[in-house]
C-alpha cells in the first residue's frame, strides 16, 4: 500500500508519534519482513524521516525517492534523514539520473542526512555526499542517528566537531607511539656511535 493515511494513523511496524505516514511494501515483506524491498516514511518531531529496507535495484530507490518527494512536498520539512538498511548500494548517481532526487529535495529541504547500517551503505553514502555537494546541494552522510540530529540543530557546530575526528582517523594508528620510540631509540644509536667510533667497530 502506498498512501498518506489521516494524521495521528500510524501502520502496522510504523513509529508511534508520527504525523503522517507513508508506507510501500512488496507482499513478501509482510510475510519475511527485510526479505524484499520496502519503505517507510515519517514526519517526526520536525524531520521528515525515510526509512528504506531490502533495495536491490536502481528502479527500487527511484520508488524510494518519489514517496520521499511526495512527503517533502505536501510537509515542506527542512530536514530530511534517509535511513538505509539491508540494501544494496548505489552508485554513480548521475549515471542513473538519482542526483535529481535530490535536487527537487532541496527544493523544500534545507538539510538531508543519510545513514546506513553497513559500512558498504556508509560509503556509497559518502560518496553521493561528495557529488551532492559539487552540485551545491547540502546533503551530509552520517555514522548514527545521534550525529545527524546534531547536525540539523546546530550545523556549525557539528561540522567542527567531525574535523578533528577525520584528522584524527587519517593520521593516527595504534602502532604509532611503539614506531615513535622505536625511531628515537635507533638516532640515540646512531649518535652514540658518530661519537664513539671505536665502540662501534667493536660491536661490529
Amino acid at each position: 500500500m502506498v498512501g498518506f493515511p489521516e494524521p495521528g494513523h500510524w501502520e502496522e511496524g510504523g513509529a508511534r508519534g508520527c504525523e503522517r505516514v507513508v508506507t510501500g511494501k512488496d507482499p513478501a515483506s509482510l510475510r519475511a519482513p527485510w526479505s524484499a524491498m520496502g519503505y517507510r516514511v515519517a514526519l517526526d518531531r520536525g524531520v521528515l524521516r525515510a526509512e528504506l529496507f531490502g533495495r536491490e535495484s536502481v528502479e527500487e530507490t527511484k520508488t524510494f525517492f518519489e514517496a520521499v518527494l511526495r512527503a517533502s512536498r505536501e510537509s515542506r520539512c527542512p530536514r530530511i534523514l534517509i535511513s538505509v538498511c539491508s540494501s544494496t548500494p548505489v552508485f554513480q548517481l548521475e549515471r542513473h539520473g538519482l542526483i535529481e532526487y535530490f535536487r527537487e529535495l532541496a527544493d523544500t529541504s534545507q538539510r538531508i542526512a543519510l545513514l546506513g547500517d553497513s559500512k558498504d551503505l556508509r560509503l556509497s553514502h559518502e560518496y553521493v555526499e561528495v557529488i551532492a555537494g559539487q552540485h551545491g546541494l547540502n546533503v551530509r552522510s552520517f555514522p548514527d542517528e545521534a550525529a545527524a540530529h546534531r547536525w540539523f540543530e546546530d550545523p556549525r557546530r557539528e561540522r567542527e566537531r567531525r574535523r578533528p575526528l577525520e584528522r584524527r582517523g587519517q593520521h593516527v594508528s595504534p602502532r604509532r607511539p611503539q614506531e615513535r620510540r622505536a625511531g628515537e631509540e635507533r638516532r640515540t644509536a646512531q649518535r652514540r656511535n658518530t661519537k664513539n667510533p671505536g665502540v662501534s667497530a667493536k660491536m661490529r
